[in-house]
């Protein structure tokens, strides 16, 4: 457990070390530190055993570094990856100097180009130009919304 500044109280944040090779236990809430070699590799927020967003501005999941940086961030949604606002990708990577390396956009876990027009997947060299760019068409919106318990 540990006690993070949240607005002008606390918050009680139940967190866990887990090896790569553990599993996160059913119905979990909380974050997850994936630890190995005593270095933390990845963090996950989790709700009901599942991937989710605990903000919309901060990712569930984040692979890091060895030196600290972030490598890759995932948004997820009732353990599906989702973009989490209009035009924001789901899953950004970075390089190692922090430029952008990709971008991909979700909706309820399917890879989709954006409702804004941009790529599903967009790749960027280290200079910054593009090096490739795949779209994937659109699903029907009017989809409903999967269970939580049916994502898993």
């Amino acid at each position: 457990m540990e006690i993070l500044p949240s607005a002008l109280s606390f918050r009680i944040i139940a967190t866990l070390d887990l090896t790569a090779d553990d599993d996160v236990p059913a119905a979990f809430n909380g974050r997850v530190r994936f630890v190995q070699d005593g270095r933390v590799q990845a963090v996950g927020w989790y709700r009901n055993g599942v991937l989710d967003d605990p903000a919309r501005s901060i990712p569930a999941y984040i692979r890091l570094r060895a030196d600290g940086q972030v490598k890759q961030c995932r948004h997820y949604r009732n353990g599906r990856l989702h973009d989490p606002v209009r035009g924001e990708p789901a899953v950004r990577g970075f390089f190692a100097d922090g430029t952008p390396r990709y971008a991909e956009h979700y909706r309820y876990g399917r890879r989709q180009d954006s409702p804004t027009g941009a790529p599903a997947i967009t790749k960027w060299r280290h200079d910054g130009s593009v090096r490739s760019v795949k779209r994937y068409p659109t699903f029907d919106r009017r989809e409903p919304w999967p269970a939580a318990a049916a994502a898993t």
